[in-house]
């Protein structure tokens, strides 16, 4: 199989998980854009090979080389992003779950010192 067929099967693969997923409610609108956005890139160099020869010849590199280094690249850059939100949503759970339990307490003190009740 040709180079360009395959990497022109990739850039489509993820255009249409992205798509599928986003209309599945899978996947949130705003990292969509993201995963859209290196699809098309990967896409658009793999159905212009002149393109992609272009600029890989620019870099001293084959384009083979060119193509998975960009979307490796594109691909790092995405899971670092997923994993900077994933850290922050950890740490709103964390506060969230402190909350909660200091609110608790603040019931059951509050209970507690207008007498007991059935439960």
């Amino acid at each position: 199989m040709n180079f360009h067929v395959i990497s022109l099967v990739i850039g489509l693969a993820i255009l249409s998980g992205t798509l599928v997923s986003l209309r599945r409610e899978h996947i949130r609108t705003e990292y969509s854009v993201s995963w859209l956005a290196v699809g098309i890139l990967l896409t658009a160099l793999a159905a212009f090979p002149a393109l992609l020869n272009k600029v890989s010849s620019r870099l001293g590199v084959g384009p083979e080389v060119f193509f998975f280094i960009t979307g490796g690249t594109l691909i790092s850059v995405l899971v670092f992003e997923m994993t900077r939100v994933v850290s922050r949503l950890t740490d709103e759970n964390v506060m969230l779950a402190q909350r909660i339990a200091v609110l608790e307490f603040q019931i059951r003190e509050s209970a507690n010192r207008n007498g007991p009740q059935d439960t």
